[in-house]
């Protein structure tokens, strides 16, 4: 008889929310600010929950669990829960997924042998993800959004009030004028390009930045995600 059911295990990006306070109301008002400057980010988004800097006396993990769905935000695990967490965590459907890496402290080429330097060069490097490619071509005008799961080449103006999304890079062949999220279902590798920068705002794995107007640039600009902070580097 041929099975119906097959388990298989995948690596699947997912986004990390991380909080610096305890207090509810706090978590609420900052949620919302966030859905509001990137409205199409929040709609049914899984996500992980940090809880590495929460006070399990002061939070209830449910309430917090529902302050994100209510929001758009689908809790599916934490990570960093200590045993102040364990009881109430029992009480949820939510994945305990441990505690959080750390960065690999970096050696020092010069203080390696020829067959380690070797070695720790083979080892660093990552290969480039598979993704599916949309070309749009066109300008985006304000209001209309544009999203596609893989990367995404518009051959265009991104005028301002619109809204691009994809869930690997975003290259603009063109002027970024509105707004560019990549990476929206956690892909900390994607990438944002564009021919001149004037945007409203970006965003890559859920990291955000708002634009003043002396952001802008008329020079072809590279923006990606190094350390949690977003790069902005003209080419």
């Amino acid at each position: 008889m041929s099975e119906h059911v097959h388990l298989k295990s995948a690596l699947m990006p997912l986004t990390t929310v991380s909080f610096s306070s305890s207090d509810l109301t706090h978590i609420q008002q900052e949620l919302a600010k966030k859905k509001a400057e990137a409205p199409a980010l929040f709609v049914n988004l899984p996500c992980i929950l940090d809880l590495h800097e929460l006070n399990a006396a002061e939070l209830a993990l449910t309430d917090l669990e529902q302050a994100c769905l209510s929001c758009g935000l689908l809790p599916i695990a934490v990570r960093n829960a200590d045993e102040a967490w364990r009881q109430q965590l029992a009480n949820t459907r939510l994945a305990d997924l441990g505690r959080g890496h750390t960065k690999a402290k970096t050696a020092n080429p010069a203080q390696l042998g020829n067959n380690d330097s070797h070695a720790m060069a083979t080892n660093t490097i990552e290969p480039c993800p598979m993704r599916s490619v949309k070309l749009h071509q066109g300008n985006i005008r304000s209001g209309q959004q544009v999203y596609f799961d893989g990367d995404l080449f518009v051959l265009g103006t991104i005028n301002a009030g619109a809204e691009v999304l994809a869930t690997g890079d975003i290259h603009v062949y063109g002027a970024l004028r509105g707004r560019a999220l990549a990476g929206v279902k956690g892909d900390e590798t994607a990438l944002i390009s564009c021919q001149q920068f004037n945007a409203e705002l970006i965003s890559i794995a859920g990291q955000y930045k708002l634009l003043e107007e002396d952001s802008a640039s008329p020079s072809a600009v590279l923006i990606q995600l190094n350390d949690g902070h977003l790069n902005i580097i003209q080419v």
